[in-house]
């Protein structure tokens, strides 16, 4: 039988009567809460009993305190001659435990008990959560933006979707607890001047689980929907941020453990965070540019100073299929995504030869819900243009697609890419074509102008069995 209980947590930090209650039913079932953290609390075994709990909210504590300060050691004082002894605490939280039946209550001032609660609310969660507010409503209207402006390319994008989920949900996450906490504010400082009694709080347990059921299947939709390599690269940041976090608790407890002052283990803690913070970005993006530049498990080797692959990887359509002759020196890449509404097909091959490389590049976009077929046609035919920025200045390159002749390759419509001369209009056309078969889209970058031989090798290809 385990002498030890882990819990995850799910109550609002100023949830004072939900958790004195839960705390109640555990000592009832043998459980006697021994310590406290952000997100888990430690229960040792004991006798089942019938126990009461307090919490008191004591501003002046920290979670960077080596030992309680003299103020709040008088206050410890106080209590346990009152018959309440200190059962754990975290921040600025205290949670008393007594067995007697009808114990003296520690806070009797209906009033100063709402404002100790909202002196450690500031100190400990409203400017935390109002800049997590903040910043998950930009990254939310940032990624609408996104998906207002590029419809496409975020639809088909597994990632891209799972972040707006996730910020939406956590904006919602903070401002639903932001919201409610001073709606009970509200009412428990009227009623606490009015009629001298404690207004029981509510918590919003169902509300977080459902936010961690939603994280967690977001997480494991985009896992499923990412390429192999990036699904990798997925579980390995999440792995390095829980090794971290775990990293950086360790480091907070050891400093809370060796007597140093609350200034200097907040200072310490403050640096190590940012630390931590910059080396999971940092890894990420490492990561992340090598897997699209240079797969690590790939093997490779360097011919004319460029690397080319010693297993090249399958594709649908390659260069050997178009031109009907085999290469030497070949570099390919393949990125599939899919997701609910769109799924797509990336997939480029770069051949080496004595004087240049000759390069095949394309898209195939599967349309898979029917009623955003007319949105998605709509942003290829009209999202043409190339914007960038060299430095401050905004840099656009204007981009058209032309019609030809479908028939040619079998498509219910086909166009061609012009490049367009800003100063005197002058339209130029590039190998790269657009193409719509049904739901399919395909678009196809080749290193010459097609033959009509070529164009039916892509139809019967990138379309079969149509």
């Amino acid at each position: 039988m385990p002498h030890k209980k882990r819990e995850y947590i799910l109550y609002s930090f100023y949830d004072r009567t939900g958790i004195e209650r839960h705390l109640e039913q555990m000592a009832a079932k043998g459980w006697m809460l021994e310590k406290m953290g952000r997100s888990f609390w430690t229960y040792h075994r004991m006798e089942p009993r019938a126990m009461h709990f307090s919490i008191v909210y004591f501003a002046p504590a920290s979670e960077f305190d080596c030992t309680p300060g003299e103020e709040q050691q008088t206050f410890q004082d106080y209590c346990a001659e009152a018959g309440w002894t200190l059962a754990a605490s975290w921040s600025q939280m205290l949670i008393f435990a007594s067995d007697a039946e009808a114990p003296t209550p520690i806070e009797t001032d209906a009033a100063v008990q709402v404002e100790t609660v909202h002196q450690a609310m500031k100190k400990n969660f409203l400017l935390s959560y109002g800049l997590l507010l903040a910043l998950s409503l930009f990254q939310f209207v940032r990624n609408l933006s996104d998906l207002w402006h590029h419809p496409t390319d975020t639809l088909a994008n597994p990632a891209g979707l799972s972040s707006l989920a996730l910020w939406l949900l956590l904006a919602l996450l903070c401002a639903t607890e932001i919201a409610s906490y001073f709606l009970w504010r509200r009412k428990a400082r009227r009623i606490a001047d009015e009629e001298g009694r404690f207004t029981p709080t509510r918590g919003h347990r169902r509300l977080r689980l459902a936010y961690e059921l939603l994280t967690t299947a977001c997480l494991i939709s985009l896992f499923f929907s990412l390429s192999t390599r990036f699904s990798l690269l997925l579980v390995g940041v999440l792995v390095v941020v829980i090794a971290l976090q775990g990293l950086l608790a360790g480091l907070r407890y050891l400093l809370r453990r060796t007597g140093w002052t609350t200034e200097v283990n907040r200072l310490v803690t403050q640096i190590l965070s940012f630390l931590v913070a910059f080396a999971v970005i940092g890894g990420v993006y490492w990561g992340a540019v090598r897997l699209m530049r240079d797969t690590p498990w790939r093997e490779t080797y360097t011919w004319q100073g460029d690397k080319y692959d010693v297993h090249p990887i399958g594709l649908p359509l390659t260069l050997e299929d178009l031109m009907g002759q085999p290469y030497e020196h070949i570099s390919r890449d393949r990125l599939d995504a899919r997701t609910y509404f769109l799924s797509r097909l990336s997939c480029r091959e770069v051949i080496g030869q004595p004087q240049k490389q000759i390069t095949l590049y394309y898209s195939v976009t599967d349309i898979r819900r029917p009623w955003l077929r007319d949105t998605v046609i709509r942003d290829y035919l009209e999202n043409t243009d190339l914007v960038g920025y060299i430095g401050t200045h905004k840099l656009t390159i204007h981009r058209s697609w032309e019609p030809e002749d479908p028939a040619a390759w079998g498509a219910d419509a086909a166009y061609r890419r012009y490049y367009i001369d800003d100063e005197n209009g002058h339209r130029k056309p590039v190998n790269t074509y657009l193409l719509f078969y049904g739901d399919r889209i395909v678009e196809l970058t080749l290193p010459d102008e097609p033959t009509n031989a070529q164009r039916a090798v892509v139809r019967a290809t990138l379309y079969p069995g149509a």
